[in-house]
Order: C-alpha cells, then sequence, then structure tokens
C-alpha cells in the first residue's frame, strides 16, 4: 500500500534551531568624537576662544593696549530628540512556528527569544545612529558631518584629483587628503580619516598589496581591525553612515562634538507590556547632535 502525500507541502523544520539575528554593519565613529551629555533638546552654542600672543623685544614700558585680544565665537550644534517605538502582538506567533517555545497561558506579556531581538533592535539603533553622525535627519533638519565639513563652508579641498577609491589609487588618494589637513593640528595625535566602508577595503587591500612589493612591510588587515595610514599618524575610520559614498574628511576627532542627553540612552531601550492592548511595546528615546568646532582645520574631498 502507498502513501499519497502530493497534497502535503515539503517539510521544512522549523523548530530544530534557535531565531538568529540577521546581521548589521556596525561601525562606531562615536567611539572617537567627543561625546558631550547633559543637554537638553534644541540649539546649543560650543564655545570657543582664541588668543592673540604678540612677541616683541623686550624693553621698559607698558603692557600694549592693542595686538593681544582674547576672541570668543561660538558654534551652534542642533541637538534633536530621538525615538523608536514598535508594537509587537504575541498572540500573532502562536499560529507559527515559535508557538513551540510559547507559554501554554494566554498571557502574552513575555516575548520567545527577547535577547537576540533586543540584540537586533540594538544594533538598528547604534546603525541608525552612525547615520545621524553623518547624514543628519531630514525630519528634524539637522544636518550631519557630511554637510558641515565641506570647502564651502571652509573645509581644505583635498590636493590632486579626487576620486573613488581603488585598489591602484587609494592610498595616493588618502595621502593627498591627509596632507589637505590644516598644519596647525598635523600633529595631534587624535587625527582620523572617515571613510565608507568600501573605500576602508579598497585602502587595506592597496596596503596589503604595496606590503608584497616591501614599500611599507604591511601586515595584512583581518576583521575590522584598526588602521592607521602609514607615513603618518592617523587613523582610517569606517563610518557605516557612508555606505555608497564617496565622500572623505580627515581631521583631529576632538574637534566633533556630539552632544547628547544621557550618554546610558544611546544604546538602552525596554520592552514591556500594555495590559490594555493585551501587546508588548518596544521603546527607545534619546538626543543627539553632532557639530565641528574648527572646520577650517579639516580636510575633505567634496564628493558626493
Amino acid at each position: 500500500m502507498a502513501f499519497n502525500v502530493t497534497a502535503l507541502p515539503a517539510y521544512t523544520d522549523q523548530l530544530s534551531l534557535d531565531l538568529i539575528s540577521k546581521a548589521v554593519l556596525n561601525t562606531d565613529l562615536l567611539s572617537y568624537v567627543d561625546l558631550r551629555p547633559g543637554f537638553a533638546s534644541g540649539t546649543v552654542a560650543i564655545n570657543l576662544v582664541d588668543t592673540a600672543t604678540p612677541i616683541v623685544a623686550a624693553g621698559c614700558g607698558g603692557y600694549p593696549t592693542t595686538g593681544n585680544n582674547v576672541t570668543y565665537t561660538q558654534v551652534n550644534v542642533q541637538v534633536d530628540s530621538l525615538e523608536s517605538k514598535a508594537l509587537l502582538c504575541v498572540e500573532d506567533l502562536r499560529a507559527k512556528y515559535l508557538s513551540a517555545f510559547m507559554s501554554p497561558s494566554m498571557d502574552n506579556d513575555a516575548i520567545p527569544f527577547e535577547e537576540v531581538i533586543s540584540e537586533s533592535y540594538a544594533k538598528n539603533l547604534r546603525k541608525a545612529n552612525e547615520n545621524y553622525l553623518i547624514n543628519g535627519n531630514v525630519s528634524t533638519g539637522a544636518v550631519g558631518l557630511k554637510g558641515q565639513i565641506t570647502s564651502a563652508l571652509g573645509a581644505n579641498l583635498q590636493g590632486g584629483t579626487p576620486a573613488a577609491w581603488d585598489v591602484n589609487n587609494a592610498i595616493d588618494q588618502a595621502l593627498d587628503l591627509y596632507d589637505a589637513i590644516a598644519e596647525s593640528v598635523k600633529d595631534m595625535d587624535d587625527l582620523i580619516m572617515v571613510v565608507s566602508p568600501e573605500a576602508y577595503r579598497a585602502l587595506t587591500r592597496a596596503l596589503v598589496a604595496q606590503g608584497d612589493t616591501g614599500l611599507y612591510h604591511y601586515k595584512s588587515v583581518e576583521g575590522n581591525e584598526i588602521v592607521m595610514l602609514p607615513g603618518t599618524n592617523c587613523t582610517i575610520v569606517k563610518s557605516s553612515g557612508l555606505t555608497g559614498s564617496n565622500f572623505k574628511f580627515a581631521g583631529p576627532s576632538s574637534f566633533i562634538l556630539a552632544a547628547t542627553g544621557l550618554t546610558d540612552e544611546l544604546d538602552s531601550f525596554r520592552f514591556f507590556y500594555d495590559e490594555s492592548e493585551d501587546t508588548m511595546k518596544f521603546r527607545a528615546a534619546y538626543r543627539l547632535g553632532v557639530g565641528v568646532s574648527q572646520v577650517d582645520v579639516f580636510a575633505t574631498n567634496d564628493m558626493a
């Protein structure tokens, strides 16, 4: 006697493996900049001071009344109040494979694999914050670093012919960009060059290729290792906010100020059960803004 199974769908095992969150490209420009907590939403001013220090031949006489000014200026930073919310109906899962991992109780105050789902939310929030630093926020009108560090606003334009990086030109392009950083800050120990993940990979491949010829004796790069541009004191930082973009900039990271309310709110959130709606809710809320204190010391290639 034969089994007639033509009416049944092909078997798929949905129960043997745990839930796995999808990968999200995570980079961490925020860990390099000057992060300042304690700000409310709105526009805050970065206070800057510049002193003139005249040096003349020694002699008798009083103190000069000109040429020794202390000048105060300000750079405004827009701080936005941001949030992410999600409503999850746990009952929707009962008809699917996750029901095997759920309580037989009618209570819906717990989520299966909550840790994995939380991890996915956290990755997405970190990526969104990185994108905010670079591109700002269209809905609030906030301008990111890509719109603040431009030659039109005083940044130094890279010499040579700026171009998209590939394995053949990445080293020269990076060095040309480094050369355009203002000489007044070139000996600072926190210089960074912010590039897209694609440009980062092109540069590391170029460095490894040059290492084969003995030019840099550069070792291969594994994973997300920190890369120093050989012959300089500049760290290459890749940002997911520049994915697909040829825009790059370089300068002292301490001159980039990120303002927030509380630092622990940037990567914290909570799930809570709403009994009135019989749903689980997710909420993350924080403040974030970014500004540049001295655009004229930075270098940019001004590309899109």
